[in-house]
């Protein structure tokens, strides 16, 4: 008997926020500990806004940047509520990741900024 095609559950949203997390820690790892507590929590915001911009893109990209409104008897087209999120979304991203890299020191600097824009301009797949 064949074997069936077992598909991954997609992975939760706390789930993803911490394999985020993994992925941006190692840039900062050569910090004191004082640093690296106030640090922590910026990668998890930064973390956090990367799933939320990867979900809303999703919404985005399933449905139409413009859609048809009614409020009593006007009717219009706007711009689709995501897209709006998405864009304020996006400034908060660069926001958190500036600060991250100001944080570095200046041997890092350069080497670390580099990955983390890679990381941060890599198109994101969402997962089905």
């Amino acid at each position: 008997m064949p074997k069936e095609k077992q598909t991954k559950e997609p992975l939760s949203i706390d789930k993803r926020i911490a394999a985020e997390v993994r992925k941006i820690k190692p840039l900062f790892k050569n910090l004191g500990k004082d640093k690296a507590r106030f640090i922590d929590k910026i990668i998890y915001q930064l973390a956090t806004v990367q799933v939320t911009l990867d979900r809303l893109a999703e919404a985005i990209n399933n449905g139409d940047i413009l859609e048809n409104f009614e409020q009593g008897s006007q009717k219009f087209k706007r711009e689709n509520p995501a897209l709006k999120s998405y864009n304020t979304t996006i400034k908060s991203y660069a926001t958190l990741s500036k600060q991250l890299i100001d944080l570095l020191p200046n041997d890092d600097l350069e080497k670390a900024g580099q990955a983390l824009m890679s990381f941060a301009t890599k198109p994101q797949i969402p997962k089905k």
